[in-house]
């Protein structure tokens, strides 16, 4: 069958035929999004993923995420072997592009981390009992960085790495990552940054509480569950697993798309530490968050390279911004220095 057909099917079955769709840009996303606005004047968003994007995962951690009090769209109905959600929309309000137009940064960071702080004091890991989801420590951290290795030297180098090269860049993140299993454990959202959060006020909300692969025709009844903010909603969450309570601190203060992220991170950090008072200094948080800090944007580098090697050469607009804080951070924090010796002496970023 193919896909509009599918497309249509699903759409059918869940009454949604009739509705008009606006397509979204998803940006690095290879899933595909579209707006839904019913006859009725009912909203919602079709998700259209292919067989690879974690479909099953995306719903699973929603619904967790809501049960947590966490503002994730609710989910409509779901086909997940075919990868189509219908799920609730969060309008226009993008944080990301809303500090693009130049509204003060400060409020909307504080606001994120209060989610985060509000997910790392709820969750406990049996509530995600049954949840396929991955565990992130030094070897698989690690083993994500490769992608630099495997798709950003050979865009910048115009040739593959050599087997020296890529012996001493693993045995450098080895090093750099010792001991990040024995730092506080939560769910790591993974993606969370400004593009990925909306500023939902005004949006009504509905909090159910669902088991895990649970429909919302079967979730029960309704529960007041107590919001993290419930002006913040969150999105792209299916790479999630169990990881570092830092990971996402970092992420939210990346700075892929846009400049400032940087500029927030010791201060997102104190806040988070201050509020949350989890079981480490603010010595060590702060060392685990440049450390990843500096491992994703390296990883992000494979990513914008692989992302214009298949057509979409504006990515490439981000390199200088990534490759600069990365530069940033290698040459001034001493967790780092067995990477910042590998690209001394042998690959310039």
């Amino acid at each position: 069958m193919n896909r509009p057909v599918e497309i249509a099917g699903f759409l059918t079955q869940n009454g949604w035929d009739a509705a008009a769709q606006t397509p979204l840009d998803a940006d690095f996303s290879p899933r595909r999004f579209a707006r839904l606005q019913h006859p009725d004047k009912r909203r919602a968003v079709l998700m259209d993923a292919d067989p690879d994007q974690k479909t099953p995962e995306f719903v699973d951690i929603a619904r967790l995420l809501r049960s947590l009090g966490v503002r994730a769209p609710e989910i409509f109905a779901a086909d997940e072997e075919r990868g189509l959600v219908l799920m609730e929309d969060f309008g226009n309000r993008n944080v990301g592009r809303t500090l693009d137009g130049g509204t003060d940064a400060r409020p909307f960071y504080r606001r994120a981390m209060d989610v985060l702080i509000h997910l790392h004091r709820r969750f406990e890991p049996s509530m995600a009992k049954g949840l396929d989801l991955p565990a992130f420590g030094g070897a698989l951290f690690a083993s994500q960085v490769e992608l630099f290795l495997d798709a950003y030297i050979p865009y910048a180098a115009e040739r593959e790495a050599t087997i020296e090269e890529s012996e001493s860049f693993r045995a450098a993140w080895k090093e750099t990552l010792k001991g990040i299993e024995a730092l506080p454990q939560t769910l790591m959202l993974r993606d969370f940054m400004p593009d990925n959060l909306m500023d939902v006020s005004g949006v009504a909300e509905r909090l159910v509480r669902h088991s895990p692969r649970e429909s919302v025709g079967e979730a029960g009844s309704e529960a007041k569950t107590e919001l993290a903010d419930g002006k913040i909603g969150v999105l792209d969450f299916q790479d999630g697993g169990f990881g570092p309570i830092a990971y996402d601190i970092a992420s939210l203060c990346e700075v892929v798309r846009r400049d400032g992220g940087d500029a927030m991170l010791g201060d997102m950090i104190a806040y988070y530490h201050a509020q949350a008072k989890p079981a480490l200094s603010l010595k060590e948080l702060t060392r685990a968050c440049r450390i990843l800090a500096a491992q994703r944007h390296m990883r992000i580098l494979g990513i914008i390279a692989r992302t214009a090697q298949k057509g979409h050469e504006e990515k490439l607009a981000f390199l200088l911004r990534v490759r600069d804080y990365l530069n940033h951070l290698l040459k001034n924090d001493e967790a780092l220095k067995p990477v910042r010796i590998w690209a001394e002496k042998t690959f310039s970023l």
